[in-house]
């Protein structure tokens, strides 16, 4: 595992290396990540491995802008796209169905997608320069999420190229579903529930 600062000039080795399959380490607007191509089935199936999580469990997914998700067939509600716009970038994961052309359908084996647009420039850039990337918490499954690059290693060793160091709020997203008619939390985290409620319809509930 190589260890790098933050730095833009390391964007794109960072990029080439996640475009490769490989998985890295790093600090998210939320928790420290391990970031992965989510359009690698390969890249999936390895972090699943290396975390020993459960595959029923979904991993959330990161995107540089509503655009590019959208590009990837990854649908926003009508009655809440207003609403979204105000919201994002955040360390708030939606749950959004997608279309039935989205090539995660096949990568997933599911008809929707928990999503996320950080709040976090480089992470956004790093998106942009590569592809959407998982991030779920750089941990194995049950144990204290790492906290920094030498937790990271000691955790996962080789099987992680890189490890970029920084800080993270070490709290968790909001997961809000929009799978229904009306909003759903499942997770409260980092953004409060009903100011993402105030937000999307306009009202306290």
């Amino acid at each position: 595992m190589r260890v790098v600062s933050k730095d833009f000039r390391k964007l794109r080795e960072i990029a080439r290396s996640l475009r490769e399959g490989n998985l890295v380490c790093a600090p998210t607007d939320t928790l420290y990540g391990i970031l992965g191509n989510a359009l690698n089935k390969k890249a999936v199936e390895k972090v699943y491995r290396i975390k020993g999580r459960n595959f029923n469990k979904p991993l959330i997914v990161l995107f540089e802008s509503i655009g590019q998700l959208e590009n990837y067939g990854v649908l926003i509600p009508k009655k809440f796209k207003d609403g979204f716009r105000k919201l994002v970038p955040a360390p708030v994961t939606f749950v959004l169905p997608l279309s039935p052309e989205s090539p995660f359908r096949e990568v997933f084996d599911r008809d929707n997608l928990a999503v996320r647009i950080p709040d976090d420039n480089f992470l956004r850039a790093l998106i942009k320069e590569s592809s959407p990337l998982f991030a779920p918490s750089a941990n194995p499954q049950g144990m204290k999420p790492a906290e920094n690059c030498k937790e990271c290693y000691n955790y996962f060793k080789e099987e992680i190229a890189y490890c970029i160091s920084g800080q993270t709020g070490n709290v968790p997203s909001t997961i809000v579903s929009l799978l229904k008619g009306a909003p759903e939390l499942v997770r409260e985290g980092a953004v409060k529930f009903r100011k993402i409620l105030e937000v999307l319809v306009g009202k306290e509930t």
